[in-house]
């Protein structure tokens, strides 16, 4: 018996491998069921306060952003017209150009 207890025998070491998975969005609608939540027990006892000024804030400058994208594509729109244009017209009156500069060049 005294043999036995001088010698150390390893224990068994257990691995409990829990493996994990991500699902963002199962994630993402726990946390608006957790908001909704709080913001139904904040009414119940009248600590709630609405907060649409940062609502407004977001959607203000969405639909800034909404506009300049909208003007900037009428804007290049409106310049491919207007070069097309140019160019046709230079096109069209590239015999005129030639005999000017036929007539400036001349030696």
């Amino acid at each position: 018996m005294k043999i036995r207890q001088l010698i150390k025998l390893p224990a068994y070491k257990k691995y409990n491998y829990k493996p994990l998975y991500y699902d963002k969005r199962k994630e993402a609608l726990d946390e608006k069921i957790k908001q909704a939540k709080n913001k139904k027990e904040a009414i119940e006892n009248g600590e709630y306060k609405p907060d649409f000024k940062g609502k407004f804030k977001n959607n203000y400058a969405r639909e800034i952003t909404k506009k300049q994208k909208k003007s900037a594509n009428i804007r290049f729109f409106l310049l491919i017209i207007f070069f097309s244009t140019l160019a046709y017209i230079i096109i069209q009156k590239s015999d005129v150009l030639g005999k000017m500069f036929d007539v400036l060049f001349q030696k």
